[in-house]
């Protein structure tokens, strides 16, 4: 069965060390803007949860994608882009609906979460568990996608 990353805000203290350890694994430094997992912080309700790429079956990024740089990893069951391929368009940015997929203006290049080949980072580093690695039937996985939908709609109204 596939793993997947499963975000609990409830145990989530907005520490942000998902961040730096992701930033670290995939670009050799402590910068939490390039990393592929981003804490949302509303400070004011003391709310916090970890995002990330979902690696939705039916991946917008992935049919966007003109260059086709996105591909679909069946072993691990995410998607993976090829910086060889990526034409840095941007198209994949604008078709996923959940902001996962980012710009390195550096680079030109578009970067994702890809798992980290099946050993998250961001997950060895959590200490409250708030972020975990595991496997999930797809009863689950639907209603953890609705629920995240629920949020990142919350959370667009809050910003806007």
């Amino acid at each position: 069965m596939a793993k997947m990353l499963v975000f609990d805000p409830k145990k989530c203290t907005g520490c942000r060390l998902c961040e730096l350890a992701c930033s670290f694994r995939m670009e050799g430094e402590f910068n939490p803007a390039k990393s592929r997992v981003q804490v949302a912080i509303f400070d004011e309700e003391a709310f916090y949860t970890p995002m990330s790429c979902f690696q939705c079956n039916e991946a917008w990024c992935r049919f966007a994608c003109p260059a086709g740089a996105i591909t679909r990893d069946t072993a691990l069951m995410r998607e993976v882009v090829n910086l060889a391929k990526c034409v840095g368009c941007r198209i994949c940015t604008l078709a996923c609906p959940f902001g996962q997929v980012m710009y390195d203006a550096d680079t030109g290049k578009v970067y994702k979460c890809e798992l980290c080949d099946g050993d998250p980072a961001c997950v060895k580093f959590c200490p409250t568990g708030a972020l975990t690695y595991q496997e999930q039937d797809m009863a689950v996985v639907a209603k953890r996608e609705a629920w995240s939908r629920r949020l990142i709609e919350s959370y667009q109204e809050v910003r806007a």
